[in-house]
C-alpha cells in the first residue's frame, strides 16, 4: 500500500513547540549574574580551579605526596627488593648521566645532577617512579644554549626554577596544552637528528698530516677549483689517515656498537621474557671499553685536553641570565616537562595511580633551584620506552633514593677512569639509547594520514629542530607555529547541514540519507568558537542555505515513493544531486489550503504568484558545539536575522548552552533576535516550525482502491499501518 501524509498541522491532541523560555521556567534556570566585583574577577583568574588540587583538608598530601605511600610501604617485603633494585638502578643511571654530560661536554656537573633529583623528588614527586638524570633530548638542548647563547648551567638552572614556579602559582598550564603528540614527535625526532651529527665528527674524523693541507694537490693540479682540490686530496690522503687511526679504539668501539644493537633489539626482549628484567649492559661494555683504553693505550688518556674534575661541587654566586638564557630557558623547561608526563602518565596508567602536573612543576621548581646553587642541570626524564623508564617502573622512590649510595661509590672510586672515557663508545650508547625515536618516525607517518594539521605541525617541528642551529629557539618556533595553527582552526569552525534520520536521530546530510522533513527548513549544525574572524564564513553559509531552503516545497510529503525523493534535501549527496534529480512534484498552497499538483523539476523553483500567500522557510542552528562567542559574531548573527527575515526565512536557535546565552543577555542580542526563537533541542525547533507552516493536519491514505481516498488524524504515514485503515469517504 502507497500512503501519503501531508502533515498540515500537528494531530489533535499535540502538545506546542517548547520554546527556551518556557524550558528554563519548567526547570529552574539559574539565571547569570550580571556584574561581578574586581576581586571576584581577579580570584577567577589567580584562582579558580588552579588550586583545587590542595583545597580539601588534606591538602598537605597533596604538597607532600611522600605522607601518601610511606605509611603503606612494607619494610619486610620490599626492602630487600628497593635495595638490590638500588644497585641495578645506579648501574642503569650513570652511564646515562655520563652520556649526558658528553653531549654538553660536562661531566662532572651531569653525574652530579644525579643526586639532588632523588632526593627531593621522592618527597614532593605525585608519581611513584622516577628517571630523573638519566640521558634526555634536553641534553642537546642545554648543549646549544652553551654553545650559541653562552649560557651558564647555574643560569640555565635558575631561570628553570623561575619559570616552573610562575606556572605553579598561576593557572598557565594551558601552554603545554599547544604542545599536541605530533609536535613533540616530530620536534624529538629532530632533537635525534641534531644528536647523531652532534657525534658523526667522532667517528669520521682523519688524524693524518695529508688532510690538513691541499698543497701537494695544488702542485699537482694547478687548474683544478678548491673544490676538486679538497676531493682529490683526500682520496690521496685516504689511506695514510685510516693507518694514522688507533687499532685498538676502532676494534673496541665496533664491538662496543654491535654489543649495544644485539641488546637494544634482541636480547633485552629476550631477557625480559625469561627473567623478568634485563641487564645493565650499558655500564658492562662502557667499563670494558675503558678498561682496554685505560690499561693497553695510557698515552690516550695522559694526552686528554680536558681533565674530568670530579670533586664534590660547591655553592656558588648565580650570574645574571641573559634574554637568550632566559628564553633558551623556557624552551628546556617546557619540553622536559611536557616529555616527562608523557612517559609518566603512561606509567601511571599501567600501575593505577595519577600524576599531578601542578605538583610535578612544584617539585621540579625545587630540584632546579637547588641545583642553580651548585651549578647544576635543571631535571629531566629519559624520553620513551627507554630501558631506565622501564626498569624504575618496577620499584619505589626508596630505591632510587638509595640508589645514591652506590652511584658515589663507584664515582669517588672510579674517578681516573673517567678521564679515559672512550667518546665513540659513548656516542653510540647514546644513539641507541633513544630508541624512541623509531615509534615517533611510525606515529608521524600515521598522521599522514588521518589528519593534515597534525601532519603539518610534526613536519614543522621535525625541521624546526633540524634547521635552527639553537634548538631552543626552534622549540620556540615550535610553539608558535602549533598556536598558529590552532588559531587558523578557530578561524574555520565546522558548518554542517543535518538530515532527520528519525524523530531523536540527527546527522551529516552528506554521510546518511535521511527522511524528507515535513516542512520546508534546513537544519546547520555549528562547532566550535564562533569569533569574529568567522563573521564572513558563517555568513556565506547561512546564505547559501537559505538559497538551497527557498527551492523546497512549501508542504512537505512524506513518502518513499522514486518520483519525489529528489525534493528532500537529504537526497542531494552522494546518491543524488540537484543538477541530476528527477522529475518531482511541487505543492503549491492557495488561500483555501487546496493543494494544486503539477510536474515540474525541483532544480527550477517556481515563484510564487500574487495570489499565492507567501510561505515561511525556516534555518535552524544547533548550536549544541559552539564553545565561545564574541561581539562581532553576534552582531553579525543579527545582521543575517534580520535580512533573512525580509526574505520570510526565520532563524529559530536550538541547543544554545547556558554561557553562550548569559553572552547574548550581557551583549542584547535578545534586543534583535527575540526569545521565541530559542528552542532547547531541534525537535521542539522541528515542531515549531511546522506549527507555524501547518495550521491544521490531514492525511490522505491512497490504498491502491481505484477513486477511494480516505482521511485520517495520524501523524504520518507511518502510523497508518499501526492503526486500523480508515473508512472510505
Amino acid at each position: 500500500m502507497d500512503s501519503i501524509s501531508l502533515l498540515v498541522g500537528p494531530p489533535p491532541n499535540a502538545s506546542r513547540a517548547l520554546n527556551q523560555d518556557d524550558f528554563d521556567t519548567r526547570y529552574n534556570f539559574a539565571k547569570y549574574r550580571k556584574k561581578k566585583t574586581n576581586t571576584e574577577l581577579i580570584k577567577q583568574f589567580a584562582i579558580g580551579d588552579n588550586w583545587i588540587l590542595y583545597q580539601n583538608p588534606n591538602s598537605w598530601t597533596q604538597i607532600l605526596p611522600i605522607t601518601t605511600w610511606i605509611n603503606k610501604y612494607h619494610v619486610k617485603d620490599t626492602l630487600g627488593k628497593d635495595i638490590l633494585g638500588a644497585l641495578y638502578l645506579s648501574l642503569l643511571l650513570l652511564p646515562q648521566a655520563i652520556g649526558f654530560g658528553v653531549v654538553i661536554n660536562d661531566v662532572s656537573s651531569a653525574v652530579y645532577s644525579l643526586f639532588i633529583p632523588q632526593i627531593i623528588y621522592a618527597f614532593f614527586g605525585s608519581a611513584q617512579h622516577s628517571s630523573l638524570g638519566a640521558l634526555s633530548f634536553t641534553s642537546i638542548m642545554i648543549y646549544c644554549s652553551i654553545e650559541y647563547s653562552k649560557s651558564q648551567l647555574s643560569s640555565i638552572s635558575l631561570c628553570c626554577a623561575i619559570i616552573q614556579l610562575i606556572q605553579f602559582l598561576l593557572p598557565l598550564e594551558f601552554i603545554f596544552s599547544y604542545i599536541s603528540t605530533s609536535a613533540l614527535s616530530g620536534f624529538s625526532v629532530g632533537l635525534f637528528i641534531r644528536i647523531v651529527f652532534r657525534f658523526l665528527p667522532q667517528f669520521l674524523v682523519f688524524r693524518g698530516h695529508d688532510c690538513k693541507s691541499t698543497t701537494a694537490v695544488g702542485i699537482l693540479l694547478p687548474n683544478t677549483t678548491n673544490d676538486v682540490k679538497r676531493v682529490l686530496q683526500c682520496f690521496y690522503a685516504a689511506v695514510p689517515c685510516l693507518r694514522s687511526a688507533d687499532t685498538i679504539l676502532i676494534i673496541a668501539t665496533v664491538v662496543a656498537a654491535i654489543v649495544f644493537i644485539i641488546f637494544k633489539w634482541r636480547l633485552s626482549r629476550l631477557l625480559m621474557s625469561k627473567i623478568g628484567f634485563s641487564a645493565p649492559h650499558e655500564f658492562f661494555v662502557l667499563l670494558a671499553v675503558t678498561l682496554i683504553i685505560f690499561f693497553f693505550q695510557p698515552d690516550v688518556a695522559a694526552q686528554s685536553t680536558s681533565r674530568i674534575d670530579l670533586s664534590i661541587p660547591k655553592i656558588g654566586l648565580w650570574a645574571l641570565p641573559s634574554w637568550a638564557t632566559f628564553f633558551d630557558s623556557f624552551a628546556i623547561s617546557i619540553y622536559a616537562m611536557t616529555s616527562h608526563m608523557q612517559i609518566t602518565k603512561s606509567i601511571a596508567e599501567e600501575k593505577m595511580y595519577k600524576v599531578h602536573r601542578k605538583q610535578e612543576l612544584f617539585c621540579f621548581s625545587i630540584i632546579s633551584f637547588l641545583s642553580s646553587l651548585f651549578g647544576l642541570l635543571p631535571p629531566s626524564s629519559s624520553y620513551g620506552s627507554s630501558q631506565v623508564n622501564i626498569e624504575s617502573s618496577k620499584f619505589s622512590l626508596v630505591a632510587n633514593v638509595l640508589s645514591l649510595i652506590p652511584t658515589m661509590l663507584m664515582v669517588h672510586f672510579g674517578a681516573p677512569l673517567f678521564n679515559s672515557l672512550p667518546i665513540c663508545a659513548i656516542g653510540i650508547m647514546i644513539i641507541t639509547s633513544f630508541n624512541g625515536w623509531f615509534s615517533d618516525l611510525k606515529s608521524i607517518r600515521e598522521i599522514f594520514y588521518s589528519s593534515t594539521w597534525d601532519a603539518a605541525i610534526a613536519v614543522a617541528a621535525l625541521t624546526s629542530a633540524v634547521v635552527f642551529p639553537n634548538v631552543c629557539t626552534g622549540f620556540i618556533f615550535m610553539l608558535f607555529c602549533s598556536v598558529f595553527a590552532v588559531s587558523l582552526k578557530v578561524q574555520f569552525p565546522r558548518m554542517e547541514v543535518l538530515a532527520k534520520l528519525s524523530d531523536t536521530h540527527f546527522s551529516e546530510e552528506n554521510r546518511y540519507e535521511g527522511d524528507c522533513l515535513d516542512t520546508p527548513l534546513r537544519i546547520i549544525r555549528l562547532s566550535g568558537p564562533l569569533l569574529s574572524v568567522n563573521c564572513e564564513s558563517v555568513r556565506a553559509e547561512l546564505f547559501k542555505q537559505a538559497v538551497v531552503v527557498k527551492g523546497l516545497i512549501g508542504i512537505g510529503i512524506g513518502t518513499r515513493t522514486a518520483s519525489l525523493r529528489s525534493q528532500c534535501p537529504s537526497a542531494v549527496g552522494p546518491k543524488f544531486s540537484i543538477q541530476e534529480s528527477v522529475t518531482a512534484r511541487e505543492s503549491v498552497n492557495l488561500s483555501a489550503n487546496i493543494t494544486i499538483i503539477q510536474e515540474c523539476d525541483v532544480s527550477v523553483a517556481l515563484p510564487p504568484s500574487e495570489d499565492t500567500p507567501a510561505i515561511v522557510r525556516f534555518l535552524v542552528l544547533s548550536m549544541n558545539g559552539v564553545t565561545g562567542i564574541d561581539k562581532d559574531m553576534l552582531t553579525c548573527l543579527s545582521q543575517i536575522y534580520g535580512d533573512l527575515s525580509s526574505e520570510n526565512i526565520k532563524i529559530l536557535m536550538a541547543g544554545v548552552p547556558a554561557f553562550i546565552r548569559d553572552s547574548m543577555e550581557l551583549l542584547g542580542f535578545y534586543n534583535t533576535v527575540p526569545r521565541t526563537q530559542f528552542f532547547p533541542n531541534v525537535q521542539e525547533a522541528l515542531l515549531s516550525a511546522r506549527n507555524t507552516v501547518l495550521p491544521f493536519h490531514m492525511s490522505v491514505s491512497m490504498n491502491g482502491y481505484r477513486d477511494v481516498i480516505a482521511l485520517s488524524c495520524a501523524a504520518s504515514n507511518a502510523d497508518l499501518h499501526r492503526q486500523p485503515s480508515p473508512e472510505a469517504v
